[in-house]
């Protein structure tokens, strides 16, 4: 009996390779759209909650009006900022707004290395340029370059001659100048040394915390990255000394570097270049406290520098926003494929049942041969599961770039094969169980009934 199903499963297919290619096929392309579209929006709930439940969302962000129109994070002008300063001092007001939890300065920065590289191409600059200029003028400038080019060299083959100093080959590094809430706020700590403190802020010594990536850039291949504790990179300007190596968090942290925010050395002017505007950030713990925080900063700065003289933002409005509309393009999304799994279930149901009805013939001999209720349903059962199983297996690789496709035009990474497994399993279910309902409707055939059809 198994071997005679078996050979009645195989005729179907080759008698009707074409019919059973489209079933096959339509299972494929029913369960590839339902799969992506489940995993679209599991990968969007996913994002969303990583996205609203991290620091950057969960904070205000102060600054001028002149400098609002260079933040990533909307903004809601307010008057004119000329003649307003903001610097670290300002972090003060978080004394005053019970709500804040952490208040920090995080500008971004970028860190120029002193190598070979770069002294070629300063001595191959094209001169001091900039249109016509007296010849005292254009001498003095290129004194000033011979002897910046002059001190480069000097400080590149004193470093060199170091082992304790390290010279990059790299051009430069991205990262943050921060003050130490920064690190409390993000929830990051180190894996070796150790991060400044707010001594170091008022320090003439330069420091640096890595990220680990950025660790294991600067160190050389073969060495452990705890080593570069203690070391010194040579900068374009000065040293800066690594007092500590962050752990590894799996975000863009791990690709930067973190070095004190210098606003307030030498009364205030900031001997590196730092003293021009800051952007203060002010983090609660509870995001519904935000409007209330907003609203007590508003008046301290109010009262400080006046009214429409500062911005402050809520990057959290926008990005619930954002995520409303992510979650409702997913839902949509998700709506349509499922309803094309159903169309192309019923459709594949309605196809079987007239495969089993042109086999009336067949099941009256087998069970004119002994076979049972039970046999006849698996016989059907079999076939229904192999469509599907081969439907389901060609409907995986259909998932993958479909749903890589959708999540990259929403702006979203890659999301994990898991959700595109769920949706593989569960559309296939639902594509088992209109496949298998003919199974159960012509399993009851009488062989008398069906060995008088014509078929």
């Amino acid at each position: 009996m198994a071997n005679e199903s078996f050979l009645i499963i195989k005729r179907r297919f080759v008698n009707r390779l074409l019919e059973s290619g489209l079933l096959i096929l339509a299972v494929a392309l029913g369960v590839g759209t339902a799969a992506s579209g489940l995993s679209l929006l599991l990968h969007t709930n996913e994002y969303s909650e990583n996205m609203l439940s991290s620091t950057s969302y969960r904070e205000l962000v102060v600054t001028t009006k002149d400098d609002a129109e260079d933040m990533e994070t909307p903004v809601v002008a307010k008057g004119n900022g000329d003649d307003v300063i903001l610097t670290s001092k300002d972090l003060t007001a978080a004394e005053i707004v019970p709500l804040v939890s952490y208040a920090y300065i995080s500008n971004k920065d970028k860190l120029r290395f002193l190598n070979q590289e770069m002294i070629e191409r300063f001595s191959q600059d094209g001169g001091p340029g900039g249109g016509e200029k007296e010849s005292d003028e254009i001498d003095s400038q290129e004194a000033e370059r011979t002897e910046k080019f002059d001190e480069m060299q000097e400080s590149l083959k004193e470093a060199a001659s170091n082992p304790e100093i390290i010279v990059p080959e790299i051009e430069e590094l991205s990262g943050y100048e921060i003050t130490p809430q920064y690190f409390s706020a993000h929830n990051l700590e180190t894996q070796y040394g150790s991060l400044f403190t707010e001594t170091d802020m008022n320090s003439l010594s330069r420091f640096i915390v890595l990220g680990v990536n950025t660790a294991e850039l600067l160190s050389e291949e073969g060495t452990d990255i705890s080593t570069l504790i203690g070391k010194k990179i040579l900068s374009f300007d000065t040293y800066y000394t690594i007092i500590g190596i962050l752990e590894e968090s799996g975000s863009l942290v791990d690709d930067l570097y973190f070095t004190p925010d210098t606003g307030n050395v030498g009364n205030g002017a900031n001997q590196f270049g730092s003293d021009s505007n800051k952007q203060l950030r002010f983090t609660v713990s509870d995001p519904s406290d935000l409007d209330a925080t907003s609203e007590l900063l508003t008046n301290w700065f109010e009262k400080t520098y006046g009214e429409g003289e500062f911005v402050i933002s809520n990057p959290r409005a926008e990005a619930e926003r954002l995520v409303n509309r992510n979650k409702g393009i997913s839902l949509l999304i998700l709506f349509l494929s499922v309803a094309g799994l159903f169309i192309a279930s019923v459709n594949i149901s309605h196809i079987l049942m007239s495969r089993t009805l042109r086999m009336k013939k067949h099941v009256g001999i087998l069970k004119a041969l002994g076979a049972s209720n039970k046999d006849i349903l698996k016989l059907f059962s079999s076939e229904a599961l192999v469509i599907t199983l081969m439907g389901a297996l060609l409907g995986t690789v259909i998932a993958f770039p479909l749903a890589n496709a959708m999540e990259s035009a929403m702006g979203l990474d890659q999301g994990s094969w898991l959700y595109i497994g769920t949706g593989v399993l569960l559309s296939s279910l639902l594509t088992m169980v209109f496949s298998i309902i003919p199974s159960f409707q012509n399993s009851g055939i009488e062989a008398a009934d069906a060995m008088r059809t014509a078929v």
